[in-house]
């Protein structure tokens, strides 16, 4: 039985920019890195930096995505769901790699034009890896196309995807899946760690016989920057009580995973520890152990809002970690409806 919510030991509010352009209204991904803190919102293709003051993020700016990375589809949602920078000051992101059904509205009568209903969105745009590398600033870190022999790089984009796409279409577990819309059970990756030269992507869908999926890759790097996958995709499979994978974040050796719905129930949702994560690598892509991480604490969640999507650790020292939110509710949005108000939370040991 779930235990009772914690309760967050701050609130850190978002101090959005109201210059007329479209507001940063829900966020799928965070990350920090000193004094600066990157978001993403799945509604866009752009990063959203603020400098952290205190318990305020101030001094927002948005970097579009089209001017570091040669996007097939510069111009469309890339639906980011994982942020990460490694030990070589890399900034990682990865897209949903989901299909999408379409929303068609009610007609008259509480009427629903199914051939609507049954167009499903092209998933290309979606189907992005990509590293950036960051230099340090008067403002705080940055990431820029090139720094000297550092490059920003992705995996290569195609006429129906990316080479992970492909990957996946292929794989004898997944290939059902790639079939369908993200919320009704389909691929969605959230959430991404980077160890070395092993990528942790975590799914949200879909769960496996009730376990979680996440996929390990190796990869290497061209001089051209861009991203090549070595090899099949690792599975790991999580016993998250039938919860998929929401977000990944790397502390030291130790995985935090923030598990919730794989459809768009509100919740329940919770944060897990994997132990030694760092240390235990996928070595067998046939038959694999059943990994059953610590459930550190289930997070609050609302009702039709307010749904823990993303995660930054907010010290050095790994003890507090801040929760951003998807659909926050009125309450905790700022001005212009943009996103306001994230969660700290103290981690228990």
């Amino acid at each position: 039985m779930a235990s009772r919510p914690a309760k967050p030991v701050s609130t850190v509010a978002l101090q959005c920019r109201d210059d007329g352009e479209e507001p940063l209204a829900s966020l799928s991904a965070a990350t920090r890195i000193g004094d600066t803190l990157f978001l993403a919102g799945d509604e866009s293709a752009r990063i959203e930096l603020f400098r952290i003051v205190g318990e305020k993020a101030v001094d927002h700016s948005s970097i579009a995505l089209g001017s570091l990375l040669d996007l097939a589809d510069p111009d469309e949602e890339a639906d980011i769901e994982g942020l990460a920078v490694d030990d070589d000051r890399f900034l990682w992101l990865v897209g949903s790699h989901a299909r999408t059904r379409r929303k068609p509205g009610k007609q008259e009568g509480e009427r629903i034009d199914l051939e609507l209903l049954a167009d499903l969105r092209d998933t290309r745009p979606r189907c992005l890896l990509a590293r950036l590398p960051l230099v340090t600033t008067p403002a705080g870190w940055r990431p820029v196309r090139s720094d000297g022999v550092r490059r920003a790089g992705m995996v290569r984009q195609g006429r129906k995807g990316s080479r992970l796409a492909r990957r996946l279409h292929k794989d004898p577990l997944l290939k059902p899946f790639t079939r369908l819309p993200a919320k009704e059970g389909g691929v969605d990756i959230e959430g991404i760690a980077i160890c070395g030269d092993r990528i942790a992507l975590g799914m949200r869908g879909p769960v496996i016989a009730s376990h979680a999926l996440m996929l390990e890759l190796r990869f290497r790097v061209g001089r051209s920057g861009r991203i090549k996958l070595c090899g099949k995709p690792f599975k790991r499979l999580l016993e998250l009580a039938g919860l998929g994978i929401r977000d990944l974040k790397r502390r030291g050796d130790d995985l935090l995973i923030l598990a919730g719905p794989t459809t768009g129930l509100d919740g329940p949702c919770a944060l897990y520890r994997w132990p030694g994560w760092a240390l235990d690598e996928a070595c067998n892509d046939t038959v694999v152990r059943l990994h059953r991480p610590q459930r550190l604490l289930d997070l609050p969640h609302g009702v039709g809002d307010d749904h823990p999507e993303g995660l930054a650790l907010w010290d050095e020292a790994g003890r507090e970690l801040l929760v951003v939110y998807d659909s926050p509710s009125a309450t905790r949005r700022g001005a212009g409806g943009s996103a306001g108000d994230c969660d700290v939370f103290a981690l228990p040991g």
